[in-house]
């Protein structure tokens, strides 16, 4: 049996509540955040004997208590979480981004690998039931070679992940490093390449007092004349959000959202829509490949390589935005043109 110990509870483990009830091989024995009520009330949701303000408390309790952390605190803690964890040999899910710089993610990928741990990078996203039947029609070669890819995410900055304090948004790494990298890692992951070109703009539509932007258009150039056009836009009025994906290849298209199990309800009045959802299904699933890939002793099928080459493709994002320059893969790296 994996013992995991949650490490940030900014969600008050609620998803991973959702999912550990279907989770097989393992179970939570600690969680931790510095407020220490949401560490509390993650233990409660997740069946965990223990809750701690510190990763240290922890550690001079029992530290032989666990096999592994899950890490979803703030993304300015995920470098040196990781670390600290490798140190202890422990394994390690840590939520998307690896860090915040590619320089960064090396290094903690280089500690992980040396401690002989598992590191796993979090892209639930990869794990959306509609999200992998696409990529199941890409690599089964029902699609053809892939052509175009279109991703859209709209959410408010008072729901969804986005932070409602802007400078707090900004510490973690704004919107792109801190949101938009899911869609890159998403285009990369679908067309099984890194983008030869790269050109992104920002807008602030929320006001100009914004630090960051809270709109950002991505355009990525593949191999084979492939292309992925991304907007996310965190601007919207309160409410929910909504994010869409379609693929069109030389022989078939496929599309999913997120509103994939949306009913239409009418009953006199108004019609109303019920989104049945698809609950924890994505975290269920990317939490049992963690957990299974520490029992067979093999590296999870998103690993620090994957993490790193998304951050890779997000600086190219923010150099570009910076710049009004496109960014053409060299040798290995983005440089401007």
């Amino acid at each position: 049996m994996v013992r995991l110990a949650l490490v940030g509870c900014r969600r008050d483990g609620e998803l991973y509540a959702e999912a550990v009830s279907r989770l097989q091989g393992a179970r939570f024995v600690a969680t931790i955040d510095a407020d220490i009520d949401s560490a509390e009330r993650a233990a409660t949701a997740l069946g965990a004997p223990n809750a701690y303000p510190d990763l240290g408390d922890l550690l001079a309790e029992d530290m032989d208590g666990f096999d592994a952390v899950v890490i979803d605190a703030p993304n300015r803690a995920h470098a040196s979480l990781v670390k600290a964890a490798a140190i202890l040999g422990k394994h390690v899910l840590v939520e998307t981004p690896l860090a915040l710089s590619s320089a960064d993610a090396e290094e903690v990928t280089s500690a992980c690998r040396a401690a002989d741990v598992r590191l796993m990078v979090g892209t639930a996203s990869r794990f959306v039931p509609a999200t992998r039947v696409v990529k199941d029609s890409v690599d089964s070669g029902k699609l053809g070679q892939p052509g175009l890819l279109r991703i859209h995410r709209w959410e408010s900055r008072d729901t969804g992940d986005w932070p409602t304090l802007e400078a707090e948004a900004a510490l973690d790494g704004g919107p792109v490093m801190g949101q938009v990298i899911r869609e890159l890692d998403l285009a990369t992951w679908l067309f099984d390449a890194a983008p030869t070109e790269v050109y992104a703009t920002g807008r602030k539509q929320g006001g100009a007092s914004l630090p960051d932007h809270d709109y950002v258009q991505v355009h990525l150039g593949f191999p084979n004349d492939g292309m992925a056009l991304i907007d996310y836009s965190a601007a919207l009025p309160a409410g929910q959000g909504y994010s869409s994906l379609s693929v069109i290849g030389s022989t078939g298209a496929a599309y999913s959202d997120d509103h994939q199990n949306m009913n239409l309800l009418y009953r006199g009045g108004s019609p109303q829509a019920i989104d049945t959802g698809y609950g924890a299904q994505h975290v269920l699933a990317q939490l049992q490949e963690f957990v299974d890939a520490i029992i067979e002793k093999r590296d999870p099928i998103v690993t620090g390589k994957d993490g790193i080459a998304a951050i890779q493709v997000a600086e190219a994002v923010l150099s570009s935005i910076a710049s009004g320059r496109s960014a053409k893969l060299n040798g290995g790296s983005h440089a401007l043109v």
